[in-house]
């Protein structure tokens, strides 16, 4: 399965981000979605991570928020507006190279229009959107979910065919190249629709072997789609027993309780990166918040603490060993419950 990248604006929509990043990961596997926050090794070029992750990803997420066509920099001037804007690097990238690029717009925001934007991403006020809501987000998000496995589980490895326009239309590009098709394009457009059938065949199998049996721990992860997609051809006549699926479902429970996944409804703290404290959507908007909002409850000429000296009224939040963001006691007492509560929130072990 090809990845999957999302590209946001901290500022706009880190909230959603870090929530579809780890409701997209449940479902496609924690190797095939992209995000900067969870996946950048530090010390790392992010903008060479960022190409690298475009050329390779099948789809790019361009989460919209309010604020994502307006946001300004510390002089007042559009951001969107600089060419080395890291939200547009991304975007015009997966543009030109002809990735499948989804709106998904989030806060209520509506799609910009095509003279909003800057010459070189003009393209993607004609790309069709979704829309993620806070009141139907499981409803939402999977609509986003079938989108998603019509283009990311078309793997380009296994074709013969080295024209770079097959590539884009078994990607479901915008089909940009599809005049310089050479003599076998429609030979290659056929192997490209069998295949298409077996793997929507293994995905549908798959969806109902994790839907079939008790327990509502067991739905908190799957495994990647390119498992059952390798796998279910060998026997496509032959149901598996109801011992196999009970099998599947274990290893399926036992994997996700090892990474340490969280239960529906809650999802990975980030505190900082690789924080797998599991709490809710509500409470991960918060803590990014207080992230952010670190320095302005800081002692702007420090104290007996140093640098890290909270202002009056604020302490450190503790969220983890040398947490010293500042926070009010109360949030601090929250964030001490989280972490006594978070391992019951990681699916169980299976028995």
């Amino acid at each position: 399965m090809r990845p999957i990248f999302i590209s946001y604006r901290r500022e706009d929509s880190e909230g959603q981000a870090g929530r579809l990043f780890e409701s997209l990961r449940e479902v496609f596997g924690e190797h095939t979605v992209f995000m900067d926050v969870a996946t950048i090794e530090p010390g790392a070029d992010f903008r060479r991570a960022i190409e690298t992750n475009i050329d390779k990803c099948a789809v790019l997420l361009s989460l919209i928020g309010r604020t994502w066509l307006t946001i300004t920099d510390r002089e007042g001037k559009r951001r969107l507006d600089n060419p080395g804007d890291f939200v547009r690097i991304e975007t015009a990238s997966a543009l030109k190279r002809g990735v499948t690029v989804i709106p998904v717009l989030v806060q209520g925001a509506t799609m910009p229009q095509e003279a909003d934007l800057p010459a070189d991403i003009k393209d993607l006020a004609y790309r069709n959107s979704v829309e993620l809501t806070h009141a139907r987000w499981d409803s939402d998000l999977q609509l986003l979910i079938n989108a998603l496995r019509e283009h990311a589980d078309n793997d380009t490895s296994d074709s013969t065919e080295t024209d770079t326009s097959h590539t884009t239309e078994a990607m479901g590009g915008n089909g940009r190249n599809k005049g310089k098709r050479g003599s076998g394009g429609s030979g290659s457009k056929h192997i490209w629709t069998i295949g298409g059938a077996v793997a929507a065949v293994a995905l549908m199998g798959a969806v109902v072997l994790k839907l079939s049996g008790p327990g509502h721990e067991a739905k908190a992860d799957t495994p990647p789609a390119s498992e059952p997609v390798q796998i279910a051809p060998a026997q496509p006549t032959k149901p598996a027993s109801n011992g196999d699926q009970m099998v599947s479902r274990k290893e399926l429970q036992r994997s996700a309780h090892l990474r340490g996944a969280c239960v529906k409804p809650f999802i990975w703290r980030q505190a900082q990166p690789g924080d797998k404290v599991c709490v809710t959507p509500e409470t991960q908007t918060r803590i990014l918040a207080e992230n952010r909002a670190a320095s302005e409850n800081r002692s702007p000429n420090g104290g007996v603490y140093g640098p890290d000296t909270c202002k009056t009224g604020f302490v450190w939040r503790n969220a983890f060993d040398g947490d010293v963001v500042c926070v009010t006691p109360e949030s601090r007492d929250m964030t001490a419950n989280d972490n006594t509560l978070g391992p019951r929130r990681i699916v169980a072990m299976p028995q």
